[in-house]
């Protein structure tokens, strides 16, 4: 007699996650690339498919007195950051063979890369007293573990 958990194929299920991150984060990067674009005029204030951060950043950094190139600076390395993780996770679901974390390298740089954007957030919320954010930022660092998680601990044979 089959049990339910041997109709279902582990290794489609993790390269689904890897999937998602990658899209996940390649329209991260999109919206935040079109809110610069926005922000520099080149799009127009109309325009609605953008994410809001640069307007979120502003808001958190100029009571600060933060300089607003810094502000630009942090804006487009977090976007660098992003476009690298939708890259490696791309990367990770192309080579995904279903081993071991460890044996998958891609996938395990790709988490890594995404954990320590994540940390870099925490430590930022922190620095810039901007706690609204920081909630958000760590519900994502924490579903990035519990990707790695499931990579590594969820059986690398269909059960059947």
């Amino acid at each position: 007699m089959r049990t339910l958990l041997g109709w279902i194929d582990f290794a489609w299920i993790k390269r689904g996650l890897l999937l998602f991150w990658a899209l996940w984060y390649s329209v991260v990067v999109t919206t935040n690339v079109l809110n610069a674009l926005q922000a520099l005029g080149i799009l127009p204030p109309s325009f609605k498919f953008v994410s809001g951060n640069w307007e979120w950043i502003n808001q958190t950094m100029n009571p600060l007195d933060v300089p607003i190139a810094l502000q630009a600076f942090l804006f487009a390395g977090v976007i660098v950051w992003e476009m690298l993780c939708a890259i490696l996770f791309l990367v990770a679901c192309a080579r995904f063979r279903n081993r071991t974390l460890v044996e998958e390298k891609e996938s395990l740089w790709a988490c890594a890369v995404a954990l320590a954007l994540w940390c870099a957030f925490q430590v930022l919320d922190e620095a810039f007293l901007a706690y609204g954010p920081e909630s958000v930022h760590r519900v994502i660092f924490v579903e990035t573990i519990l990707t790695m998680m499931s990579l590594q601990l969820m059986p690398r044979e269909n059960t059947t």
